[in-house]
């Protein structure tokens, strides 16, 4: 591996609230990630609630903002203008603290039988053009347990998006979990990769408890540390390096309360496992 490439962590498995996110920054920043990534339901309420707002602890910690998520819950594309209205919200906050990426989900539900996915690109065509316009870009994520989860939900988004205006935000793990090959949907819609979520998988297929709960094997929602999984990050990689990747790789995992252990530690295996095994030197 010779390409170095912009690594960051997201938030989350510190956890989902105000009250993990300095510690996040703060862990992010002394373990040498480049960026952060976050909600933007958490980005809006600190920047409104804390004195010196995100920007503060951005700059406390001397650690960039890469990218913001973005959760949409519009099934019908008809209610979706309250969603639209919000994700430009969290945009032009994410612009002024320096991020340069959305990340869009849409979260809620699986999709009802025979849903039409064409409505749902068209909005986050949308999106993606009005996030041009103020100089970011957007990237669709597909996530377990939504309307985009599947290799056939994904194909059916993708083929249906405006490709100059949207693109893709694979999730190693997530796209592992939910069924398909990781390489084979990366090269199947390389050339729309503008952000990747890196995260291992613990293998096998998903299990529930006899009250139909999933089973985590892992305490990571069944995802690992990277390396530390099923997932060949490698090839990964060397995709990453095919298509001359410019764009963030975020490393995430999942906390959950049963986290084996802490949140820094985590981090830090995956970075060692990049520097270790491909190479990455992690320089700002």
């Amino acid at each position: 591996m010779t390409k170095q490439f912009r690594i960051g962590h997201t938030g989350i498995t510190w956890g989902y609230d105000l009250s993990t996110v300095e510690q996040a920054v703060k862990d992010v920043a002394e373990l040498g990630y480049a960026a952060f990534e976050t909600f933007g339901w958490i980005i809006e309420p600190y920047d409104q609630q804390t004195p010196g707002g995100f920007q503060g602890l951005l700059d406390k910690y001397g650690l960039p903002l890469g990218s913001v998520y973005c959760n949409t819950r519009f099934v019908d594309p008809a209610d979706a203008e309250a969603d639209v209205e919000q994700v430009m919200r969290w945009a032009k906050l994410a612009r002024r603290l320096g991020a340069d990426t959305l990340v869009l989900q849409a979260v809620g539900q699986r999709p009802p039988a025979g849903y039409d996915y064409r409505g749902m690109a068209d909005v986050f065509s949308r999106i993606g053009r009005m996030a041009q316009d103020m100089g970011l870009i957007a990237a669709i994520h597909p996530h377990t347990g939504t309307m985009i989860e599947t290799r056939e939900e994904i194909d059916r988004v993708m083929s249906a998006i405006d490709p100059t205006a949207v693109f893709f935000a694979p999730d190693t793990g997530q796209i592992v979990k939910g069924g398909s090959d990781i390489l084979e949907v990366l090269e199947a819609y390389g050339s729309l990769v503008r952000h990747v979520h890196l995260k291992d998988y613990g293998g096998g297929p998903v299990r529930y408890d006899a009250d139909g709960k999933e089973i985590d094997p892992t305490g990571y929602v069944g995802y690992a540390p990277v390396g530390h999984g099923v997932i060949d990050m490698k090839a990964v990689f060397e995709f990453l390096e095919r298509i001359d990747y410019q764009d963030w790789v975020m490393v995430e995992l999942d906390g959950t309360p049963s986290s084996p252990r802490p949140p820094r530690e985590a981090a830090a295996m995956s970075k060692r496992y990049l520097q270790e095994a491909l190479g990455q030197a992690f320089r700002r």
